[in-house]
């Protein structure tokens, strides 16, 4: 499993995991978070998921289990951080997921200078 198809299924995994732990969280908080600050802490915790799992480990859960990681396209790892957040803001943009359809690499990608690769 390459390519587009390992993308779509640690998209998918990403997706259903982060929902699980967003429906958790607002649960748990439901008293306390009103429901425009939910949406504001769906969008925080979706930054989180991401920037943390991929900048200390090179994986989210879901690349965990297909076995792939986020690596840098560059010589200079002092940058990891920075392509990592910028990789992470990338995110928030729609058409980002429609790069897929021109390419093997998301737009998260190409600006970042990142990419995904099998272990």
């Amino acid at each position: 499993m390459t390519g587009i198809t390992l993308r779509l299924i640690n998209f998918l995994l990403d997706t259903f995991i982060y929902l699980i732990i967003v429906v958790l969280f607002l649960f748990i908080f439901r008293n306390i978070i009103d429901r425009e600050n939910a949406k504001l802490m769906s969008i925080v915790l979706y930054f989180l998921y991401y920037f943390l799992f991929e900048y200390f480990t090179g994986q989210t859960p879901g690349k965990m289990i297909t076995k792939s990681k986020v690596v840098t396209l560059t010589r200079d790892k002092h940058y990891f951080l920075f392509q990592i957040f910028g990789r992470t803001l990338m995110r928030f943009i729609p058409i980002d997921i429609i790069s897929y359809l021109f390419s093997t690499n998301g737009l998260h990608d190409m600006i970042s200078k990142t990419t995904v690769t099998k272990l």
